[in-house]
């Protein structure tokens, strides 16, 4: 839906339009460049193949950044499809596997950044959402050693709450850098230039 006008984060109020695949080229239609900020819940990871409306992830992007006025900002959120958890079932090792090798899935932070990129957006930033969207305590930047550190400090402070053998083996995932694979959602925003 669109609203002038609506209420964001803690008393910031602006032209923002909420994206959803079926609403596309009607946001387009209604003009360029109208909007303070664009929101994508969930719906990058969700074209990892072309939605019915034939739009890629890419192209939504290209599409936000089109109806954003210069300094505007593009927000959003999408599953990791590179989260360990995936692999528990066949399903999500298929999904994980399809994200691999699939150019233009946008599953993964530094896959997230490249496309923010290519559309244009400047400034990037992506994080880990630690534990869940549903109930988030805290954004861990996706840069690989601010990533590093903070998932090694995570792992040790909670060692308590683990079995042997589980603490070891999240302490090694995090001391080789791959503690982003443990979240389960990623968050994003970026900048159109002014």
């Amino acid at each position: 839906s669109c609203a002038d006008g609506e209420q964001i984060g803690s008393g910031w109020t602006g032209p923002v339009m909420k994206l959803d695949s079926s609403k596309l080229e009607a946001a387009l239609a209604q003009g360029r460049a109208r909007f303070d900020a664009v929101a994508l819940p969930g719906l990058l990871g969700a074209l990892a193949a072309p939605s019915r409306s034939g739009a890629t992830a890419g192209q939504l992007l290209c599409m936000a950044h089109a109806l954003l006025v210069p300094g505007g900002v593009v927000v959003g959120h999408l599953e990791n499809s590179f989260a360990l958890r995936r692999a528990a079932s066949l399903r999500g090792l298929a999904q994980m596997v399809r994200a691999a090798l699939r150019p233009g899935v946008v599953g993964s932070a530094q896959a997230c950044t490249r496309a923010l990129v290519r559309a244009g957006f400047v400034e990037p930033e992506c994080y880990y959402v630690q534990p869940s969207l549903a109930a988030p305590m805290g954004l861990i930047p996706c840069d690989p050693v601010a990533a590093r550190a903070q998932f090694l400090r995570a792992v040790r402070s909670a060692q308590g709450s683990y079995s042997r053998p589980a603490f070891v083996a999240r302490l090694m995932i995090a001391h080789l850098g791959l503690g982003g694979m443990q979240q389960q959602e990623l968050f994003f925003w970026a900048s159109r230039p002014c």
